[in-house]
């Protein structure tokens, strides 16, 4: 099978790119590589409690103590120094929260989702570590603001509700009231992920092919995949590596991060959270594309790459390709304002191939650019060049090994069309290869002349 495939993928590639010979082939990254490009749904189940809390009395009127100078000498009115004390409380929960003896006791189950790239047929797979990752502090922090929204919403709704309204006048005028919300809510959060206990875990991760289910069902109808290697979350080298059970899968090619320096172009795919616009809408992985802006060092030795392309959470795990459509790093982070919690424009953050390596060694897996994907690969060249027929006979063989492979199905009927509408392009070239010429015949036919002048059949063409 494997000798099969490899003989179906040099035909394929020796038949698509030929028009316009001498001139550099610019590849398609984005349909070439969507359909290897994976994902990710880590879903935890986890028990766990809190403690209640009321103000510390003692702390807050050391507070208020530190900020009655200011209300004598005419700096602040008794509203502002309101508005300033609850700023202060929310801004520093661990020191004004004092948790109680009652706890608040919950079970949930909260969906991360993330992207991923396939590098072998057999279903290895690499992400990013918080993708994946039970790590209890992270974990803690996203079950504190999800969870226990509800809970942190009332409370700070009743601290509102008991402030007179000339109070509320004041931190409107102050803070502002959307802001006193905020704050709120934020110093709930940090105050539950300290104190909170996780007494059940259970973690399981799911990966989807392109095209192939939608966000709702990926734990359904999704892969089940395994966790094989998996490093620290940033800022470490936030990368793990996954595998599903199955064969005949697309992958995505690899290359040294080496190969790029800064002010070259790179290219981004994955699944950025926002991205689903309409109910159960099947998931299709999106593009963007940047410059390398900087190789950064990192605590331990290492580097990472700094870019203006775009990287939501939805993104992080995705490949990032460099202009010959090949994956030199993995989509990562963005850098957050510290003040607002804003993504910082053009400071977005990539892990180099490089590093993905040691992972992948860790795994002991060996990363393959698959004989399927370089049919798919042709299959697309041809597909753009308008050579239709030739297209289809590619995807017709791409469908025989792996039904389920993202895309042909589509491909298929858009081809089909395409032949009853406006034909093939024409092309005839004659190129050599080794000691054989080869004549290109506009629906793809192969005539091949040997230096004995032995003529093998001629390539069905429909």
């Amino acid at each position: 099978m494997k000798k099969y495939l490899r003989i179906l993928a040099f035909v394929a590639l020796l038949t698509s790119g030929l028009v316009g010979c001498g001139k550099a082939k610019v590849p398609n990254i984005s349909e070439q590589n969507k359909p290897g490009t994976v994902m990710i749904q880590t879903v935890h189940h986890a028990k766990f409690s809190v403690p209640e809390y009321t103000l510390n009395d003692s702390k807050l009127e050391q507070l208020f103590q530190s900020l009655s100078p200011r209300l004598k000498n005419g700096q602040l009115t008794e509203q502002q120094v309101v508005a300033e004390a609850f700023k202060a409380v929310f801004n520093d929960p661990l020191t004004y929260f004092e948790p109680q003896n009652n706890r608040i006791e919950e079970e949930t189950e909260v969906n991360m989702t993330g992207s991923a790239f396939l590098v072998t047929a057999d279903g290895y797979l690499v992400t990013n570590a918080h993708v994946v990752s039970s790590e209890q502090d992270d974990l803690k922090e996203t079950l504190a603001s999800n969870a226990l929204k509800k809970g942190a919403e009332a409370s700070c709704d009743d601290q509102w509700n008991g402030l007179d309204g000339d109070f509320q006048k004041g931190i409107a005028g102050t803070i502002g009231t959307k802001e006193f919300f905020q704050l709120c809510h934020e110093a709930h959060v940090k105050y539950y992920a300290h104190y909170m206990s996780l007494d059940e875990l259970d973690t399981q991760i799911y990966a989807a092919l392109a095209a192939s289910t939608t966000r709702d069902a990926i734990v359904e109808e999704g892969y089940k995949a395994t966790v094989e290697a998996i490093g620290e979350p940033t800022p470490g080298k936030d990368v793990a590596i996954l595998k599903i059970e199955a064969n005949n899968l697309p992958t995505v090619e690899l290359e040294s991060d080496q190969s790029v320096t800064p002010g070259d172009r790179l290219i981004t795919l994955g699944y950025p959270g926002a991205a689903e616009l309409v109910e159960n809408q099947i998931i299709e992985p999106s593009m963007t594309g940047g410059v390398l802006s900087a190789r950064l060092p990192m605590d331990g030795g290492w580097e990472v790459f700094q870019t203006d392309a775009a990287i939501s959470s939805g993104n992080s795990g995705g490949p990032v390709f460099n202009e010959n459509g090949k994956v030199i790093g993995v989509a990562t982070f963005g850098k957050v304002d510290a003040e607002t919690g804003a993504q910082i424009q053009g400071a977005n953050f990539v892990i180099p191939m490089d590093v993905v390596e040691e992972f992948l060694k860790d795994a002991d897996v060996e990363p393959k650019y698959s004989d399927i994907s370089q049919l798919y690969q042709a299959a697309v060249e041809q597909y753009d060049q308008k050579r239709f027929k030739r297209a289809l006979k590619t995807f017709r063989q791409i469908n025989e090994l792996n039904p389920n492979y993202p895309y042909v199905q589509s491909y298929i009927t858009k081809t089909l069309e395409n032949i009853n509408q406006v034909g093939d392009f024409p092309l005839a070239v004659v190129i050599g290869v080794g000691g054989a010429a080869v004549l290109l015949l506009g629906a793809g036919g192969v005539y091949i002349w040997r230096r004995h002048q032995v003529k093998s059949p001629k390539a069905n063409a429909n």
